[in-house]
């Protein structure tokens, strides 16, 4: 803790920030003046801190319990964004090896190796900025998370707190902004297109880019037919259903 909480000092915190919106601009702000104490302390006090980072981000009021969300959403997630969810542990230490080649081989960053359990703690506790101290610290973070809390209980979390664009924070903001209806209610189209939102929320915006956000639902299907969650057949059916937008207010 104390030797990458000096490689952090010793970086700095001017590194380029990838906050969307207000909300994650004060973490992140709070995030980069907490001491090698407090650092600390969220290590030993964790699920104390996980409760107050996820109403940090998302009102209590607006939680959607883990039987109330599609199981379509959950492995639409699984599939575009950590494929060996349920195989791995906090680090997919194959995928970070894949994503090494994949990158190595393309000349530019084309995958992320960072699990489901990774881009959680991310979201709740740390900033956006590319710091190798950070990564150090998310890794220590990722493994408290799965050992205190299942794998539903994990995705569940991460679903209720992800940013979809549009200032909509969790799955209740973002089926009830994008599509006027409840999480429960959502066809397996929507699932995919929510999946495929957090990679890039302003630039997948559906109202802004609709032919990138169509291109991206149609990976996260492809993605699950492959993995064999859904069928090729619903998988062309859900990709040619409408999206159901709501006007953009």
């Amino acid at each position: 803790m104390y030797i990458y909480d000096s490689y952090h000092s010793y970086q700095g915190t001017n590194r380029i920030s990838k906050a969307h919106t207000s909300v994650e601009q004060t973490i992140e702000q709070t995030e980069d003046t907490l001491s090698r104490w407090d650092r600390m302390y969220r290590v030993f006090a964790f699920k104390e801190h996980v409760q107050e980072s996820l109403y940090r981000r998302v009102a209590s009021e607006n939680w959607v319990k883990s039987e109330t969300i599609p199981d379509n959403a959950k492995r639409a997630l699984v599939a575009i964004e950590d494929k060996r969810y349920y195989r791995h542990g906090a680090i997919d230490i194959f995928g970070v090896i894949r994503a090494l080649y994949v990158n190595t081989m393309a000349g530019e960053t084309m995958e992320g190796g960072s699990t489901i359990t990774q881009q959680l703690v991310k979201n709740l506790f740390l900033s956006s900025k590319r710091i190798m101290s950070r990564k150090a610290e998310e890794a220590i973070l990722a493994v408290e998370m799965e050992h205190y809390y299942n794998k539903d209980e994990i995705i569940t979390m991460y679903l209720n707190t992800v940013y979809y664009g549009h200032n909509y924070y969790g799955i209740k903001a973002a089926s009830e902004g994008y599509f006027g209806t409840s999480p429960s209610r959502l066809s397996l189209g929507q699932c995919a297109l929510l999946a495929a939102l957090p990679n890039a929320p302003s630039y997948l915006d559906p109202y802004v880019n609709y032919d990138a956000a169509k291109a991206r639902q149609k990976l996260v299907l492809q993605a699950m037919v492959t993995q064999d969650m859904i069928t090729q057949a619903e998988a062309d059916y859900a990709y040619e259903q409408d999206l159901g937008l709501r006007d953009e207010e």
